[in-house]
């Protein structure tokens, strides 16, 4: 039989070949280069298809052997059988294994290594048995099988086949003594394995690489750091993946020496140009917070190298710690650099940006990043979701919220804990109480009811929403476990709907199970629930527990609570004197407090006090101003009100904003200012106001 001389067209992969209309040219090119179709030919073209991952062309090369009749070839058989192997046709290539005439050797290590290639080691370990049945291995069978037990961690069987090894005389082959290496520390013994590689008459840079690499695996990095000096004192230069698991070792000490040292071995060792290398150095810097020295190594790569860039993920990294450490500026410029070289669209990248955004306050930004994504994912969602709760955008939040749900079929993400949670802080903000049990019903149909954090987070809702009933059905019916947070919720919930009887009631209970120590949380919302109760006593003998009893350093937060609790309860003398006497650092809390309660008794004289103590802390707020312009109002000094009101307006940075209400109908919340007309039935909604009148 005849056939085309495929090796030059074999030569590159399938996806490169000529269209359909160019094939007649390349038939009639081919025309003249016909040649028998013989065993060599076969191996030789299924060889370059197994190299290439073309299975398309390898089965037409297996059509071609059966009508040749060349199937009973062992030779030809198993290079077929390492072609299905290799290109991920395992099922293909055990069939073809079954149906083998003769089975060599080599044709139960392809089969081993395809199984051991998609995981499946079991399966590998099980022929390796039966192999033994009829035939010796080779060193590369062996190696194989070392692999799978590595893979499994399995030290009693590395060791069976260390023993077998021995017994036939393969010790002293290199490729093999290596593979014991790394069996040996995959499988969590490395004293094994050391008293191995000083037995090794010739140690090279894969024994020293197997054994760094088994020592990183095992969490060991400190030794591995002392296999690495030992390699260099042997004489051994360390390769790629050498210089790949120091790396991942270095970032695992977090040592800034340590970091300085393998940088330079990498310029060194002339590995600068890898780019796993640099992914890798990066990224050790990044996640230690060196975060400066990682934009360096970033910058020199991606700026100065010849096209190659960093993996998305590396720079999702770089990302993130703009989103932490705030820096907006350089987070744009990583934007630019991402647009300019084009890796969008990259989901990745986009949610790390939308992040970033987000934590910079650039709302808008991250907005219009978020519509111009070609495919979303949940946390493309959250993340947008959970960014316009932070920047009191609730309602709009909500909004995206029945998008995501109604567009789960386009972009296959459907609702988790994480929606779910800041969906719930939403509810909480708007205090949309329709909205909230919406999303209740939600929780529940979807089985997320069973989490603690959603839960707390209802009770909070409901606490917000004026819904002492559901807050407590949640609590007591619907919690079969309760953590801190918990509690801490249902006490804040009646705190602020001015329940302060049943708030220490709860804040008893809590301390009586014994399970949970009150922490700075619990103090703060069981101080406040005081203050809106005017518990004066009972405050202060709880603030002096927090220490006593249970060790707790009071913070600025509790110290303002305090004071609110006095200003309430018209003690503004005593909330000054307790402000001056406080052993922390007085911040503008607690003198906020005392100025909000000035205007609610007409203390003109501590407001003006109040007030000289923030303009010193927040010289550039505007809201003590408001504060003390209404407590000049309230005592009929409105010459003065008018003064701060003049300075407001005199300074562009202290322009009040409108305030403004919002009222929820149906579902749907609508917000309004004093005296709006902007409502499509404003006219209608102001004649049943007069009639109220």
């Amino acid at each position: 039989m005849y056939s085309i001389q495929w090796l030059p067209f074999i030569s590159s992969s399938s996806v490169d070949r000529p269209a359909p209309a160019k094939q007649p040219q390349l038939a009639n090119n081919y025309h003249h280069a016909l040649t028998p179709f013989d065993s060599f030919s076969a191996v030789r073209g299924l060889n370059s298809c197994t190299a290439n991952g073309d299975l398309r062309l390898g089965s037409c090369i297996h059509t071609n052997i059966i009508k040749s009749g060349l199937y009973t070839n062992v030779f030809v058989a198993n290079s077929l059988l390492d072609t299905y192997a290799k290109c991920g046709h395992i099922d293909d290539a055990a069939k073809l294994f079954d149906h083998m005439p003769d089975k060599t050797v080599v044709s139960w290590t392809s089969l081993m290594s395809g199984h051991c290639q998609r995981g499946a080691f079991d399966e590998v370990i099980s022929i390796f048995w039966r192999m033994l049945e009829t035939l010796q291995p080779n060193e590369y069978t062996l190696a194989v099988i070392l692999q799978a037990c590595a893979q499994k961690r399995d030290f009693k069987l590395v060791q069976v086949i260390h023993c077998y090894i021995i017994k036939t005389g393969f010790v002293m082959d290199a490729f093999l003594q290596n593979s014991l290496i790394d069996g040996y520390t995959k499988s969590g013994t490395l004293v094994a394995a050391e008293k191995l590689m000083k037995r090794l008459s010739c140690r090279n840079v894969v024994s020293w690489t197997s054994l760094l690499s088994g020592c990183v695996f095992n969490g060991r990095v400190e030794k591995a750091l002392r296999f690495f000096v030992e390699m260099q004192e042997d004489g051994v230069s360390p390769n790629v993946i050498t210089i790949l698991s120091i790396l991942q070792a270095c970032s695992l000490v977090n040592e800034r020496h340590v970091f300085q040292w393998v940088h330079g071995l990498v310029m060194k060792a002339k590995c600068r140009e890898n780019v796993f290398v640099i992914n890798s150095l990066v990224e050790m810097y990044s996640i230690n917070g060196y975060f400066k020295e990682a934009f360096q190594v970033f910058c020199e790569f991606c700026f100065e190298g010849d096209g190659k860039y960093v993996s998305a993920e590396t720079i999702a990294t770089l990302v993130q710690h703009c989103s932490h450490s705030k820096c907006l500026k350089l987070g744009e410029q990583i934007h630019g650099y991402l647009f300019k070289h084009g890796f969008f669209a990259c989901t990745i990248l986009e949610n790390s940006l939308i992040d970033m955004y987000s934590e910079n306050e650039r709302g808008d930004a991250a907005f219009q990043l978020f519509r111009k994504m070609s495919c979303r994912d949940i946390v493309s969602w959250n993340t947008m979701i959970s960014c316009l709760v932070k920047g009191g955008n609730s309602y709009q939040a909500l909004m995206l919220l029945s998008e995501a749900h109604g567009n789960g079929g386009y972009d296959m993400v459907y609702p988790d804990f994480v929606t779910i949670l800041a969906s719930i802080q939403a509810c909480s903000s708007l205090a949309s109480l329709q909205q909230g049990q919406v999303i209740h019903g939600y929780i529940t149909r979807a089985g997320l009811i069973c989490d603690t954090f959603v839960q707390n987070s209802l009770v909070d809702m409901y606490g917000k929403c004026g819904r002492l009933d559901l807050a407590e059905k949640v609590f007591f019916e619907e919690m079969p476990v309760r953590d801190l947070g918990s509690w801490n919720s249902l006490i804040a919930a009646y705190g602020i709907n001015g329940n302060g009887t049943s708030a220490l009631s709860t804040f008893q209970k809590l301390k009586n199970t014994g399970c949970y120590g009150p922490n700075a949380i619990t103090f703060t919302s069981i101080l406040s629930a005081c203050a809106h109760k005017g518990l004066v006593a009972e405050g202060f003998e709880i603030f002096k527990s927090m220490k006593e009893e249970y060790s707790l350093e009071p913070g600025i937060e509790h110290f303002a609570c305090m004071v609110d609790l006095l200003v309430r309860a018209g003690r503004l003398e005593e909330a000054e004197a307790f402000i001056h006497k406080m052993p922390i650092k007085q911040g503008p809390e607690v003198w906020g407090a005392l100025l909000n309660g000035c205007g609610l008794f007409g203390k003109p004289d501590i407001a003006e006090r109040a007030a000289k103590k923030l303009s010193c802390l927040e010289p550039k707020s505007k809201t003590w101003r408001v504060a003390l312009s209404n407590v000049y109002a309230r005592a009929n000094r409105w010459e003065d009100a008018a003064m701060v009101r003049a300075e407001m307006r005199s300074e562009e940075q202290l322009h009040k904003e409108g305030g403004w209400s919002s009222v929820e109908v149906r579902g749907e919340a609508f917000q309004f200012m004093v005296g709006d007309t902007m409502h499509p039935e404003a006219r209608m909604i102001y004649a049943v106001l007069n009639g109220i009148k």
